[in-house]
This record gives C-alpha cells, sequence and structure tokens, in this order.
C-alpha cells in the first residue's frame, strides 16, 4: 500500500512505516505567521537572552562578594545602595514629607514610574524582590528592544551586535546591579525610539512620556523627536511627529508639577537639586577642573575616571558620524552627551552613559567584520567590576 501514513513494501519484502510528520505551529493553534517569524528570530532572541542571564547571575555572585566586604553580608545592601534605597522608599511610603528648615536628600527628587511598578508587585512579600523582579523582566526587554532597533535601522545582524554590547555595557553593572530606574527606562527610552523610526508618532509619545516619568535622562527623545518634525515642515507635510515632541516631556513635567504641589513649592524639584545635591548647569566648568587636574575629585568623579568617559564618548561620536544612522538617533545621543556634560552633578559616569545606547548600535555597525568581539570580552569583564566598585568604595570614585 500506498499513500500518507500508509506502510511501504522495501526491496526485502519488509514493510516500514513513513517517517514521522513534524506538526507545523499552525497544526499547533497558532497564526500561520508565527512559524516564519520564529524561525526567523527565535534562536536570536533565545542567545540574547541566554546571554543576558549570563551577565545577571554575575551580578548576584559579585553581590554576594560586595555584600561580605561593605554590607555585613546582607545581600540587600548592595542592591539598595545609593539610589537604590531611595526607590525603594518610594514605593514603600510614596512621597514622605521632608523635616526642617534645609532641604537635604529626599524622596521628591526620584520619579515615580519605577516605585509605582515595585509597589504594584507588593504581593510578592519586599519591595527588593519586587524591585529585582521589574529590574530582570524591564532589562530583558531593553535588551530585546534595542536588537529590534538596531535591526529596523541597519540590519538583523547589526542589531545583534549591537544588543550584545548592550548587554554587556560596563554601566549595566549599575543600571542592572543597583536597583536603580535604568532597569525601565532603557526599555522605554528603546521602546520610544524604535517606534518614531516606524513613525508611530502617539505610541512613541506615549512611550516617551512613561521615559521621562521614570528620569529625566530620557528628556533627549524630545529633542530626536524635532528631527522627524524638521524634515516633515520642510516637505511641506503635516509633522505627525509633532504629538511625539509634544508628550516626551510631559511626563517629565507631570512629576515635577506633582512633587511641587505635594511640598508645596512650585519649584521644589530644582531647589531639591541644588540644595542637597548641589546639582546646577554650570556648562561644562567642573568637568573641565577635573580634568586638568586627574588625581582629584569631585561629584562627579575622580578626574582620571571623567577621562575614561572622555574618551567613550569619543569613541561613540566617531562610530555615529561613521556608520550614519538615522539623524533621529544620532541627536538623541547627541542630547544625552549635552545633558552629561552641562551638569556639575552628572558627568560621563558609566551609569549615565547607558542612556547614550543607541551609540553602541553604531559601533556595531562599524565593527561588524571584526574588532566588536574583543569589545565585548572587555565590556563584559568590566561589567562586575563596576557594580563592586560602586557598592563597595563608591565614595572613594564617585557616586553611581
Amino acid at each position: 500500500m500506498s499513500g500518507n501514513g500508509s506502510p511501504r513494501a522495501t526491496v526485502s519484502g519488509v514493510q516500514e512505516l513513513p517517517p514521522p510528520v513534524e506538526p507545523s505551529w499552525a497544526d499547533l493553534g497558532y497564526a500561520p505567521w508565527v512559524e516564519p517569524f520564529a524561525k526567523k528570530y527565535l534562536r536570536s532572541a533565545v542567545q540574547l537572552l541566554g546571554l543576558y542571564a549570563v551577565v545577571r547571575i554575575g551580578l548576584v555572585l559579585t553581590d554576594v562578594l560586595a555584600a561580605h566586604l561593605k554590607a555585613g553580608g546582607n545581600l540587600d545592601g548592595p542592591l539598595s545602595s545609593w539610589d537604590g534605597g531611595w526607590y525603594l522608599t518610594v514605593a514603600a511610603h510614596g512621597y514622605i514629607p521632608q523635616h526642617g528648615a534645609h532641604l537635604t536628600f529626599g524622596a521628591g527628587a526620584f520619579e515615580p514610574v519605577f516605585p509605582l511598578l515595585i509597589a504594584a508587585l507588593g504581593w510578592m512579600g519586599g519591595t527588593v524582590a519586587a524591585a529585582a523582579t521589574i529590574s530582570i523582566l524591564a532589562g530583558a526587554a531593553s535588551v530585546i528592544l534595542v536588537w529590534r532597533l538596531g535591526a529596523a535601522v541597519f540590519d538583523e545582524c547589526i542589531g545583534w551586535i549591537g544588543a550584545v554590547l548592550f548587554t554587556v555595557f560596563p554601566g549595566m553593572g549599575i543600571a542592572w546591579g543597583v536597583l536603580y530606574s535604568e532597569c525601565v527606562g532603557l526599555a522605554l527610552a528603546a521602546a520610544c525610539l524604535l517606534l518614531m523610526i516606524r513613525r508611530r508618532w502617539l505610541w512613541s509619545g506615549i512611550f516617551g512620556l512613561l521615559a521621562t516619568a521614570t528620569s529625566p535622562m530620557a528628556l533627549p527623545l524630545a529633542l530626536a523627536a524635532t528631527v522627524p518634525v524638521i524634515q516633515d515642515l520642510r516637505k511641506r507635510k503635516v509633522p505627525g511627529a509633532l504629538l511625539t515632541m509634544v508628550l516626551v516631556p510631559l511626563g517629565f513635567m507631570a512629576y515635577v508639577a506633582y512633587v511641587g504641589a505635594h511640598y508645596h513649592d512650585a519649584l521644589y524639584w530644582w531647589h531639591l537639586q541644588h540644595a542637597a545635591w548641589a546639582a546646577v548647569v554650570d556648562w561644562g566648568k567642573s568637568l573641565a577642573l577635573l580634568l586638568v587636574h586627574p588625581m582629584t575629585g569631585g561629584y562627579q568623579g575622580k578626574g582620571w575616571m571623567e577621562w575614561l568617559g572622555v574618551a567613550a564618548v569619543a569613541g561613540a561620536i566617531w562610530a555615529l558620524v561613521k556608520a550614519k544612522p538615522p539623524a533621529v538617533l544620532t541627536v538623541y545621543c547627541g542630547g544625552v552627551f549635552l545633558l552629561l556634560f552641562a551638569s556639575n552633578s552628572l558627568g560621563f559616569k558609566p551609569r549615565l552613559l547607558t542612556w547614550a545606547f543607541p551609540a553602541l548600535i553604531a559601533v556595531g555597525a562599524v565593527l561588524r567584520r571584526r574588532g566588536w568581539q574583543i569589545v565585548a570580552i572587555a565590556f563584559a569583564y568590566l561589567v562586575p567590576l563596576v557594580f563592586l566598585i560602586y557598592t563597595t568604595y563608591g565614595n572613594y570614585f564617585s557616586q553611581p
């Protein structure tokens, strides 16, 4: 007999069954487009998330060492160090009032999206566990979104390389190791830029709004949105990106308005930044002084560390010029660098440089044929080291 599923006769006369037929994704009840999508993207996604998992596991192991060096064995100590503790405080108690005539470090300086997500997972039994869960999930989302952004701008290979460099970038030692808002903010910023590239103006504006309500470091997204606005105006078209440009800063503005009303001072956020953190816009004066005196230190860090940051920024600019990504990404990165340069309390710190992540995609494009592997390996060795330094001897180097 012959036919599907019927025995076949061999030369020896012995009948054998046909080889089994593998069920398709459609047979399993999935839409017809799922199978080609899975074949094209699933392997790359698994590889990236596997690398991400290795990095996060490495940071957990480093946390054990940091806890014994500085936190008396308390594993939560390094995770909640520096501003991480403030995000946990806001999640647990909201924006608590300040007492006394003078402003000092306070909860009002920390944007609400990350703490709100922590509070939403309060059923997990503790803010540290909830924050760590959000950090892990949001970090995974950011890796995938950076990959898709690179693929949309260049191609799949460059997108994948850019996501690898993003995953192992040294600043991630703080962004993912400590319970900071970058875990959420970077994912939202990557989503906003990807949607801008795809010209989904409403959704890019919404994600950008959430990003600026997570960290003021996302404000350059509004600057990036001016690029398609200008392009459309030159073509005498209605600039749909104007919607994104307007929506993006509203997240930060709404937060500033809320804490202003909550603390009965319309300029509370700026007053707090100046009084507690001595933050001012000095257009690089403090950074220049650090560069001239590399062995001295300031709020931005040791002078020699800022030289490393300057070198990183110079490399990023070189990659952006050489790779020629869409102007949206170049302008966004330029806005991030300008923000870091202009404030005396920021500087080119490893954690803050993570916000210029499109530059890593550009690095992947430039070093696609050779060299990116060496950069990735060097980065990977530095990730746990950055976490360990800032959670144990951070005061000696700078605040993260």
